[in-house]
């Protein structure tokens, strides 16, 4: 669900090559890197980042191809179901820290990110002078083949079963450990996680990062969504990996401060009980839960890491040619996340997705102005990656816009054209009556104007609650209310006369994006959607001081709205939009050039 930020930790994007990592920062002092369990991200790590926060400036990574960390690069010529080895992830932090200047630090891990963190310190035991790890799986090679064939593949269904199994997932890794063997020995006696704390980590599990450019193994699912994040598919890829790794083997050989924790309530494979051979650096601790885990392995680093430098300040995100690459702006309150391109220079366009969305969700069309125009797409704030920096009450448009003016203001754009979607639409004119001299051209599809019994319906039942319930339901009623906005219009009227008279657009792959993107945004989807509800449209239009072109597709439900919304702009200009959503960018590129004449 959406958040407001939190005091003190910022995110950030690091460049390393043709890929881009994800990390958190908080604190001041020496230079700590915590790392997440799969399939988790840097965000699992925020109360241990809390902890520590007033001890280390604690640097917290999402593992390549978890949360906002692009996936790793398969070889030129590899096999579909190709895994990257274990010592590319180790790699991957490595190089981070690399990046981020920083030479020395201790290290802190949970689970996969334990192994990863153990396997780091093993390398040189001068720049990682203590290690705390909790967790660590210990298995034999009959185990870890039984592992490898049941951690399955998560693939969309086109009745959203993917979603129940998941929320099964979820449930059974705090029943068992492993999760997929079901006896009494590997039973875990401890609380189930409320829906809400499941929730947030299904989200966690849906965030896996973006597919770096080029050939690579998702290629055939992201026609939909550009090159994209696989919002759940690549979630196995570092698990088996991790799978790879012997702990034991390297037991007899650790050279520095090292603390082992692990708990009770994790039987068998995570067992200290396990450990055999251990040099005399290796130190051990039964903690009764996580949190006392976590509290013994500050005090550990604490005590050993206390001559480690403090890192240096976080450097700026470098571009990566040739793709979108992402980066966050401060806002009053928060950040903002933001993806973007300047193979060009242009004056610049900002693409804008509309409610219950996010970046993704226009990645095609912001994508498709790659090397024709620089390029910006914004997540709205409570959407996406930004913070909810504005609340969740008595929201208007002009709060959406407001903000982005703000960003603007930051980047020192004094000029940019602007195209928005449905809903984002309403904030580009709200910006533009807002500061005509800054937006030269504006593009409005798809926009709409409810009025009367329509507005009166819509208002009641487009935007029904997210509530997360213990048995995953909510989930359910997610994925078909935003199925069925491709078969009915508005989609709550199930009826004959709902029916949309056109081919009907289900594509599987779309409606996982959006159902992702609505599920991060929580109910700031419904605040989103019941401003644009409310925005006087018409009138707004009359007023547009900008060149302005309002752009339909003739399959669109709301193609009369917009329609009528051109006849009430006698300024502006109306065309259709290609049939094909990647085709949009391509369908407004005359009329953003010919402001450039």
């Amino acid at each position: 669900m959406t958040e407001p930020a939190i005091p003190g930790l910022t995110r950030h994007f690091a460049t390393i090559g043709q890929r881009q990592v994800h990390y958190r920062r908080m604190g001041q002092g020496p230079a700590l890197i915590a790392l997440h369990r799969l399939p988790r991200s840097s965000k699992h790590m925020i109360a241990f980042m809390q902890q520590a926060a007033d001890k280390f400036t604690v640097i917290a990574p999402d593992i390549a191809g978890y949360g906002n960390s692009w996936q790793l690069p398969p070889p030129p010529v590899a096999p579909v179901n190709y895994t990257p080895p274990f010592r590319d992830y180790v790699d991957d932090i490595d190089n981070l820290m690399k990046e981020l200047g920083i030479k020395s630090a201790v290290l802190y891990g949970e689970g996969e990110g334990a192994a990863i963190a153990f396997q780091l310190a093993m390398r040189d035991a001068k720049r990682f002078p203590a290690a705390a790890l909790d967790g660590l799986m210990m298995m034999t090679d009959v185990e870890i083949a039984v592992a490898k064939r049941s951690i399955p593949v998560f693939e969309p269904k086109w009745d959203g079963s993917h979603l129940a199994w998941l929320w099964a997932f979820l449930r059974e890794e705090n029943c068992f450990s492993p999760w997929w063997v079901k006896r009494q020995d590997s039973r875990i006696d401890k609380d189930m996680p409320g829906p809400e704390e499941l929730h947030d980590r299904l989200i966690q599990f849906l965030a896996d990062g973006r597919v770096p450019p080029g050939p690579t193994r998702a290629a055939k699912i992201t026609t939909i969504t550009g090159e994209g994040g696989d919002h759940g598919r690549g979630y196995h890829l570092g698990i088996l990996s991790a799978l790879d790794f012997r702990p034991k083997v390297h037991l007899p050989n650790v050279a520095m401060p090292m603390l082992f924790t692990g708990s009770p309530t994790y039987h068998k494979y995570v067992s200290l009980a396990r450990v055999s051979g251990p040099s005399k650096s290796c130190s051990f601790k039964l903690a009764a839960h996580l949190v006392e885990a976590r509290a013994e392995a500050i005090s550990f680093l604490i005590e050993h890491g206390a001559r480690v430098p403090p890192p240096p300040a976080a450097p700026p995100a470098k571009p990566v040619p040739h793709t979108l690459w992402e980066d966050f702006v401060p806002i009053p309150g928060g950040q903002l996340h933001v993806q973007m391109n300047d193979d060009v220079s242009s004056v610049p366009l900002i693409v804008q997705h509309d409610a219950a969305s996010s970046v993704g969700t226009v990645e095609a069309i912001t994508r498709s102005f790659i090397g024709r125009r620089t390029v910006l797409a914004f997540d709205l704030p409570g959407s996406g990656e930004s913070d909810n920096t504005i609340g969740y009450d008595n929201i208007e448009v002009e709060h959406y816009a407001l903000v982005l003016k703000s960003v603007l203001e930051t980047f020192g754009l004094e000029k940019v054209d602007f195209y928005g979607m449905w809903g984002g639409g309403f904030v580009g004119l709200e910006l533009a009556l807002m500061q005509p001299t800054r937006i030269r051209r504006l593009v409005m599809s798809n926009v709409f104007q409810h009025e009367g019994e329509e507005q009166k319906l819509i208002q009641q039942n487009y935007t029904p609650e997210i509530s997360p319930v213990w048995h995953g339901g909510h989930l359910m009623q997610c994925w078909q209310q935003m199925r069925d906005q491709g078969i009915y219009y508005p989609w709550f009227d199930r009826s004959a006369k709902g029916v949309i008279k056109r081919e009907p657009f289900l594509d599987t792959a779309m409606v996982h994006e959006r159902v992702c993107s609505m599920l991060k945004a929580g109910n700031m989807y419904r605040t989103a959607y019941q401003a644009h509800f409310r925005y006087p449209t018409y009138e707004k239009l009359k007023k547009s001081p900008v060149p302005t072109l309002l752009a339909t597709t003739k399959w669109d439900p709301n193609n009369p709205h917009t329609q009528a919304a051109a006849k009430a702009a006698p300024d502006a200009k109306f065309q259709f939009l290609d049939e094909g959503f990647n085709k949009w960018g391509e369908s407004i590129l005359p009329f953003l050039e010919a402001g450039d004449r």
